[in-house]
């Protein structure tokens, strides 16, 4: 999901099957977007109902954090 803030701000958000598809997609949204004061991107796995963050890039910080 890349997200501009104040929270309530434009979201993108997509859905794929593929782990090495997210993970690709997730990295061009970081180059492309990276410049934008507000933009927050982050990589989220959905199943049964649970979510679980897998990486995330805040503005704030300027560096992707992965899940342990």
């Amino acid at each position: 999901m890349l997200q501009f803030h104040p929270p309530d701000g434009p979201r993108v958000a997509g859905t794929w099957e593929r782990e090495e598809t997210a993970d690709g997609k997730f990295e061009e949204w970081v180059y492309t977007y990276s410049a934008h004061p507000t933009a927050r991107i982050t990589l989220v796995e959905e199943s049964a109902g649970a979510r679980r963050v897998l990486s995330e890039w805040p503005q704030a910080t300027g560096t992707i954090r992965h899940a342990t």
